[in-house]
């Protein structure tokens, strides 16, 4: 098992169904975006653990290295193990992480040759990086230059990851295809041109990997099988709840419905593949959760939570239930949606600033005129920046991030609107852009 997140029951039910034994693990690098797996799956399985080191251990172990150093291998530049029948060498390549490790490993009987690359190299792109460390990425990336084209590549991630950009195809590729298509191997010779495709519009860092890096090195969470299942509530308790001031409300009920009656301060969310990241960026570390969702959504969106280190959950309350809470025992949101005309006429008048939540690869592509950049993932560190004796109008490319940026801006206090349809009928109706070939806008 590669770079486990924090779910050691979910593997072990996996590993059952298929018939397999965990029998090791092995952290490629420490992540950012998740809280990594590897105690747990220590306490929880009868597994040894290939580490790096060529950084600092994680905090787990370095408070108590008797505990686990008989089950926990570091590993070094060019170190070698095996697996059964498999044989395994370590590959030093930092530049996205510190220490970061690619793990060669091939099977002699049958010729199979595998790499895995962690957050190196990524599926039509590499890991994030920056200008300074570009280089040391780059000389990463040359010591593949070795391996054959038919050399089956496993990345740490898939499309849409903060951790890369351009990653645009499943975890499985080879270096042959990315060769042959990955525009940062295509610059490898060039270090201008490298440096450009791997530091240029990468997608922002979000603001809670700082707090998983701080777990991994000076914290250690609680393990995920000392947490209780957060209850439903009564009634009477969720109100009693959202009235505290360091309790969040997460509703992850459709936005028509949260415009209509949801509670002031609360984060919309709708539940999909981009809701932990989103209520890690939202959450202060500080912060308690109460959440409005269906029964039968409850136990997936606790565990989403507990990957990224939200494990204050107080209890949930469903959809229903909530609908029959007397308004009069709860403030409500004054988030909603503003047309396209309204808010043109309060841009005219001065009255308003328009906030662009998108990534900056779509702002540099064409934003409205005079907007002010606060991408979604980055929000609550650009607070101080965002004026309160203005209207904020807040837009996306169609209305889902600007809502849930709405939804955060007047928990703060901000009086605000999400665009309704988001930047593309603004420029189509030819209203004020600059970035953007507006020959492609179609008046309406």
């Amino acid at each position: 098992m590669v770079d486990p997140v924090r779910d050691p029951l979910r593997y072990g039910a996996i590993a059952s169904e298929i018939g397999l034994t965990i029998t090791a693990i092995l952290e490629t690098h420490s992540p950012s975006d998740y809280i990594s797996g590897v105690c747990e799956m220590l306490t929880a399985h009868s597994t040894h653990a290939y580490l790096s080191g060529e950084c600092d251990p994680p905090h787990w172990y370095a408070r108590d290295p008797s505990r686990w150093q008989r089950r926990v291998t570091f590993l070094k530049d060019g170190s070698t193990f095996s697996i059964g029948d498999l044989q395994a060498r370590a590959i030093l390549t930092p530049g996205h992480a510190p220490g970061a490790l690619s793990i060669s490993i091939e099977h002699p009987a049958s010729g199979l040759h595998v790499l895995l690359t962690g957050d190196a190299l990524l599926p039509g792109g590499a890991g994030r990086t920056t200008s300074e460390a570009a280089g040391e990425l780059r000389d990463s990336l040359q010591r593949f230059s070795k391996f054959s084209d038919e050399t089956i590549l496993l990345a740490g991630h898939l499309s849409g990851s903060s951790c890369g950009r351009a990653i645009n195809l499943p975890g499985e590729t080879t270096l042959g295809i990315e060769r042959r298509f990955n525009p940062v191997l295509r610059a490898i010779d060039r270090v201008d041109e490298f440096t450009a495709e791997t530091c240029d519009n990468q997608p922002e860092r979000p603001t809670y990997f700082s707090r998983m890096e701080k777990s991994h090195h000076s914290e250690q969470p609680a393990l995920m099988q000392e947490l209780l299942a957060p209850p439903e509530l009564p009634l009477d308790t969720f109100a009693q709840f959202i009235s505290f001031p360091r309790t969040v409300a997460i509703d992850t009920r459709p936005w028509d419905q949260f415009t209509f009656d949801g509670v002031a301060g609360a984060l919309h969310v709708p539940f999909d593949r981009f809701f932990a990241p989103l209520i890690a960026a939202g959450i202060a570390s500080d912060e308690r959760v109460v959440c409005i969702c269906d029964p039968e959504k409850i136990r997936d969106i606790v565990r989403a939570l507990r990957l990224v280190g939200i494990d204050r959950i107080d209890g949930w309350i469903s959809s229903g239930s909530y609908a029959m809470i007397d308004r009069d025992l709860m403030p409500l949101s004054e988030v909603d949606d503003i047309s396209q005309h309204a808010a043109h006429a309060m841009y005219v008048r001065g009255e308003c600033l328009m906030l662009d939540v998108r990534t900056t690869a779509e702002w540099l592509r064409g934003r409205i005129a005079g907007a002010r950049l606060t991408t979604l993932s980055q929000i609550t560190d650009h607070m101080g920046m965002i004026p309160r004796d203005k209207f904020v109008i807040a837009y996306c490319a169609s209305g889902g991030r600007s809502s849930r940026a709405c939804a955060y801006l007047n928990r703060h206090g901000i009086e605000c609107a999400t665009l309704k349809g988001g930047y593309w009928p603004w420029l189509g109706r030819d209203f004020p852009v600059e970035g953007a070939d507006q020959s492609i806008g179609i008046k309406t």
